[in-house]
């Protein structure tokens, strides 16, 4: 005969694996990779603010979240590129549909593995500053001489505006 014991700890054990798996979660998981690179290649990237090292470089980031990446390079203008989140209706809903059910679509939502991240290669092209005219030919240097530049905000509003 059975222990009824056992029966209730299989019982609660297949339970709580099908609670936390679902189709979406077991395929996909709750992280994707995104590529990034840059021209030149050696830019810091900034993942909302936060250092995540230079390009190139694969970048393994949450999939229920969006996200700002900012690649910086001395000489170099600063760009942002957006990383957004966006709803896997064929894996989380139609994958689950055969599987798991709500209970699947619902654990896919919640782990993040319901979504896909867009776009998934970022290529960052910078423009120098020098060609762009903001600094000028006369201050090329061998790289000992260092020069500081100060502008006030409405000045570097103006330096933006113009670039346009």
């Amino acid at each position: 005969m059975i222990n009824s014991k056992k029966i209730r700890v299989i019982t609660a054990l297949v339970l709580l694996s099908t609670l936390t798996i679902s189709c979406a979660s077991i395929f996909k998981g709750s992280s994707a990779d995104v590529r990034v690179n840059s021209n030149p290649a050696g830019a810091n990237i900034f993942i909302n603010g936060i250092d995540r090292g230079v390009t190139p470089q694969t970048l393994s980031l949450k999939r229920n979240s969006d996200y700002v990446l900012t690649f910086k390079k001395d000489g170099y203008e600063d760009l942002n590129f957006e990383v957004f989140k966006k709803f896997d209706i064929g894996t989380a809903v139609v994958g689950n549909i055969f599987s798991w059910g709500l209970i699947g679509i619902i654990v896919d939502v919640a782990t993040g593995a319901a979504y896909s991240l867009t776009p998934a290669d970022v290529e960052a092209n910078m423009a120098s500053l020098q060609a762009a005219g903001y600094i000028d030919d006369n201050f090329k240097t061998d790289g000992s001489d260092i020069y500081v530049f100060m502008l006030t905000t409405d000045q570097w509003e103006m330096l933006k505006k113009a670039e346009k």
